[in-house]
């Protein structure tokens, strides 16, 4: 539990975090991490709670359900790309998310942001349309299944049904497949070079899909008026910190190297805070596909998504 005098804040234990905890506009940040599916489950049930890491397109849809009690800071706390997530067996005829049309595709939940960006990106990218695939999702989802979405509930795991042969492709940051040796491994990214494809959309788009956004309990600032600004310091300190630091380079082989790289594709900042006009097109994007995949009933003003006063929010 969080003292009454400083403010809980839970999500990942990533790089950037481990540095947050301290004082920011005169109101106390400590840091919890945690397990995100739990973390999850506290905000989609309306627990016990007071800010933490959140799904992007879980929040906005439940705002778009009418939950005004939630509210969002634009600090955006994770981001990945989305080619890289579509797996296939080593034997898959697959080679491209453009042959997607028509097959059986898994996906453990359907409303979860990487699927979200992976649907629309399939549309813009590959002009595969997702109403044109055979999806399969997991019996106990977030959200109800969606009235014209060609989804079939299973009770079995997609990663397992395409193993057996039961589906041709599973979506999935994180397929229990890749915790075996490299030459036990029975699936591959449906790219072969799956990095040169990712670069490529970046460089044409300047898109670095944001998937998570911190929420807190609009009461909050009951207790602690300056909670949101102070939420955002945090977060940019922390990143601050861990950019000055290479955290992440430093025992991984030639990671001095490709952070270099790395950093000159971004301008030195893969995961910039706030409505700025690159993180106004990322998320604009998203919201665009959630309206046209049937998981929003409006499409919201950005500004409208995060509490008042935030969007003016910049790093120092």
């Amino acid at each position: 539990m969080a003292d009454a005098n400083e403010i809980l804040l839970r999500g990942n234990d990533y790089e950037f975090t481990l540095e947050m905890a301290g004082t920011y506009e005169d109101t106390a940040i400590r840091y919890e991490p945690g397990v995100l599916e739990e973390i999850y489950a506290k905000v989609l049930n309306n627990q016990p709670f007071q800010a933490c890491e959140f799904s992007l397109s879980n929040f906005t849809m439940m705002r778009d359900r009418g939950a005004d009690w939630l509210a969002a800071i634009p600090v955006f706390a994770n981001r990945d790309f989305r080619h890289s997530i579509i797996w296939v067996r080593n034997d898959s005829p697959l080679e491209s998310a453009g042959q997607l049309a028509g097959k059986r595709v898994g996906v453990r939940d359907y409303t979860m942001t990487a699927a979200v960006w992976l649907r629309g990106t399939l549309l813009d990218e590959y002009d595969t349309d997702w109403r044109d695939i055979n999806w399969f999702a997991n019996a106990e989802q977030r959200f109800p299944t969606v009235d014209g979405v060609p989804l079939e509930l299973v009770d079995g795991d997609p990663e397992e049904m395409l193993l057996a042969g039961e589906l041709d492709a599973f979506i999935s940051p994180r397929p229990r497949d890749l915790q075996k040796p490299v030459a036990d491994r029975e699936l591959r990214t449906v790219f072969h070079d799956v990095q040169d494809v990712e670069r490529e959309y970046f460089t044409r788009t300047g898109i670095y899909p944001i998937n998570h956004t911190v929420v807190m309990r609009r009461e909050l600032l009951d207790d602690f008026p300056d909670a949101a600004a102070a939420i955002f310091a945090a977060y940019c300190h922390g990143k601050k910190r861990a950019l000055a630091r290479r955290i992440g380079s430093t025992f991984v082989p030639w990671g001095k190297e490709y952070w270099t790289e790395t950093m000159a594709v971004f301008d030195g900042d893969p995961f910039p805070m706030g409505l700025t006009e690159s993180n106004r097109n990322n998320v604009g994007t998203l919201l665009r596909y959630l309206h046209e995949q049937k998981l929003i009933s409006e499409l919201p003003e950005i500004e409208d998504l995060f509490l008042p006063g935030t969007a003016g929010f910049i790093e120092e």
